[in-house]
């Protein structure tokens, strides 16, 4: 469900955190200054994330956070879309896709120079494409943020979509090298 996430000041400590209905949650916390918010379509996801980024200036049994300059900056930059969280747990996914396309390039260059053959090459850079996809099957996450601060049910369509992912990727590497032997034999 769509909410904003937002970041506060209330003296010189801050707070991160996600409301559906930012208007209220402000008149409600009464801070010193609203210093961004972002509306997003998976507010939990963002929160989670940022609150993890920061979890050692957290001030322990409270929902504040000490943070410095730098840190307030570079907090700033994430709500702003130019961080290097993903706001998303679809962006998690692409994520581990281009993961996924980076090691097959890279095995099939290598396995090339090595002159395995073109149908095995495939096949093998096929195979180890898959790993992103299983970790992101097994993880529920490719390292973007942690499962343990999502609720049970969020990952579950990442997983599966992980899961398809590896298995059309498996199933391409061993078609294709039975096609080798097939055609070698």
């Amino acid at each position: 469900m769509a909410g904003y996430v937002y970041l506060i000041r209330v003296g010189d400590l801050y707070r991160i955190g996600k409301t559906d209905n930012l208007d209220r949650k402000i008149r409600k916390l009464k801070p010193d200054e609203l210093l961004t918010s972002i509306m997003t379509k998976e507010p939990a996801t963002l929160e989670a994330r940022l609150l993890r980024k920061y979890k050692s200036q957290r001030i322990p049994e409270t929902g504040y956070l000490k943070l410095n300059k730098r840190q307030i900056s570079e907090c700033k930059k994430q709500f702003e879309l130019k961080g290097n969280l993903p706001h998303t747990l679809d962006a998690e996914v692409s994520i581990t896709l281009f993961a996924s396309f980076l090691l097959f390039g890279a095995n099939f260059l290598i396995l090339n120079y090595l002159n395995i053959g073109f149908l095995r090459n495939i096949s093998y850079s096929f195979g180890v494409a898959s790993i992103p996809m299983m970790i992101l099957f097994f993880t529920g996450s490719f390292g973007g943020y942690f499962s343990e601060d999502l609720s049970l049910f969020s990952l579950f369509t990442n997983r599966i979509k992980g899961f398809l992912l590896a298995i059309a990727m498996i199933t391409i590497a061993f078609l294709m090298f039975k096609l080798n032997l097939v055609i070698t034999i």
